[in-house]
């Protein structure tokens, strides 16, 4: 979609306008706004670095003026936040193009994201223009695939990529009203590191879908470890398992309450009521599970070793 028909969609949703794109007048004034009695209308333009946009509204007065006026101060907030789109930013990040005009070239930190929603990536691509900065960008990566740049600041309010990542998908699951999976890349240091970490981000995406599905968020420090884990010989990877699992492993993984219990317990960082209270079941079903999975296996993953065990094990059976 190009930037004009970006910025005519989200003028009309916003402010109820009826806009639409136009050529810009030979005579156009230094403020932006001309209007037309002959033909009743007002058109206003709105500059995008060599690109120049103009867009009109039906009407002609000082109503109309205003109006316009107001649109176009609406729509140069818009590009400024998207003034980094499309194709420039997108081979860049894919790490076969140079940073676009726009992006900080500063050292400043970047939290970076890739974001999937199958049928939803174009609301979630709105959402996050419409609450990003102007130092921030928001990029179609196709396939459904979001990247998102965060720049910080010196009084950022979150103590890290994970949890800034929460936030947001809490944020867009309500606005939305669809499923996100987001994968954090964590922090680049400076612009020129944001095609690294967008490698990590989309890294992280593609291996969560892959061994953990029912979770939404993906860090990258995380699967760090399964790339690292999957280049052990197969022959040592099952032997890992049996040990870790005992005999009976097969038994153990292949039991879907056993291992939804131990997905939540994990997931919810070992509380037994924000785990129970998420999978709708009593806290004493939940109890019985693990009990049961310590007596299948040995590893009482209430005990915060065994959970990192029982969690490395449960990876690298995935592998197999």
């Amino acid at each position: 979609m190009k930037q004009s028909d970006i910025i005519i969609e989200q003028l009309n949703r916003i402010s109820g306008l009826k806009v639409r794109r136009t050529t810009a007048p030979s005579d156009m004034p230094q403020d932006g706004v001309w209007q037309s009695e002959t033909l009743c209308s007002t058109v206003f333009t709105v500059s995008c670095g060599n690109k120049v946009y103009a867009f009109e509204i039906d009407g002609y007065g000082a109503a109309e003026r205003v109006t316009a006026s107001l649109a176009r101060e609406l729509a140069l907030g818009m590009v400024s936040k998207t003034a980094v789109f499309d194709e420039p930013v997108r081979a860049f990040l894919d790490g076969v193009g140079d940073i676009p005009q726009g992006v900080h070239l500063g050292k400043a930190d970047y939290y970076v994201f890739a974001m999937y929603s199958k049928d939803l990536a174009k609301n979630v691509r709105e959402y996050l223009n419409a609450m990003a900065y102007s130092c921030d960008f928001v990029a179609d990566m196709g396939d459904g695939v979001t990247a998102f740049c965060k720049r910080l600041d010196n009084d950022c309010d979150y103590q890290s990529a994970g949890e800034f990542a929460s936030v947001l998908k809490e944020n867009l699951t309500e606005e939305i009203k669809g499923n996100v999976k987001i994968g954090v890349g964590g922090v680049a240091h400076g612009a020129s590191e944001l095609p690294q970490y967008y490698a990590y981000a989309k890294s992280a995406l593609i291996n969560g879908a892959e061994y953990d599905p029912k979770s939404d968020i993906y860090s990258y420090k995380e699967y760090a470890l399964i790339k690292a884990l999957s280049e052990l010989p197969e022959a040592t990877k099952e032997k890992y398992v049996k040990t870790v699992l005992d005999r009976n492993y097969r038994d153990v993984t292949a039991d879907e309450e056993l291992m939804a219990a131990a997905d939540a317990f994990l997931q919810y960082s070992l509380n037994i009521s924000e785990a129970s209270r998420n999978m709708y079941v009593h806290r004493n079903t939940l109890i019985y599970r693990l009990d049961k999975l310590e007596k299948l296996t040995g590893l009482n993953i209430r005990n915060f070793a065994d959970a990192v065990t029982f969690r490395t094990a449960c990876l690298i059976h995935k592998m197999l």
